[in-house]
């Protein structure tokens, strides 16, 4: 009796030192995605860990880090095919766009194609910030084009 006692202490000792160590590697993996600041590596990881909004299933995307500025700046191109836009502003939180100006974007605004963009029909936003960082999104739709531009604190 003592026997199995043991060996089922043994056995659940050793698997919660196992999980334990399980989670703490998830842990740190999740911490290197989040302080990438690269765009090869887990980039989409990246920005969605920093913005909350899901980049779902895209055709094209374009990523540049400023490391002067700490500054990170990515546009891609949403499969429309497969995702339904609508669900998608409601579902990530993104706001209508009534004027160019006023909204608080202004580093989204210097992309040359948004600048170029001479309405504001169909173009959404979203905006945040999380502990001295800030993060700033627009979306065209029905084209699907994201833009997010993060502003990272170190």
């Amino acid at each position: 009796m003592t026997k199995n006692v043991k060996a089922i202490a043994i056995t659940l000792t050793s698997v919660t030192i196992l999980a334990g160590l399980g989670f703490l590697g998830f842990l740190k993996f999740t911490r290197s995605i989040h302080q990438q600041r690269s765009c090869e590596w887990a980039n989409i990881d990246n920005i969605e860990l920093h913005t909350g909004i899901d980049i779902p299933k895209i055709l094209t995307s374009d990523c540049e880090y400023n490391k002067k500025l700490n500054t990170k700046t990515a546009s891609f191109s949403i499969d429309t095919g497969n995702v339904d836009i609508s669900k998608y502003i409601l579902r990530n939180k993104f706001n209508k766009i009534q004027a160019m100006t006023g909204f608080g974007l202004e580093e989204l605004l210097k992309n040359e194609h948004i600048a170029g963009l001479k309405s504001t029909s169909g173009l959404y936003y979203a905006k945040g910030s999380s502990l001295g960082e800030t993060w700033q999104s627009i979306l065209e739709n029905p084209t699907g084009k994201l833009w997010v531009t993060i502003k990272f604190k170190d």
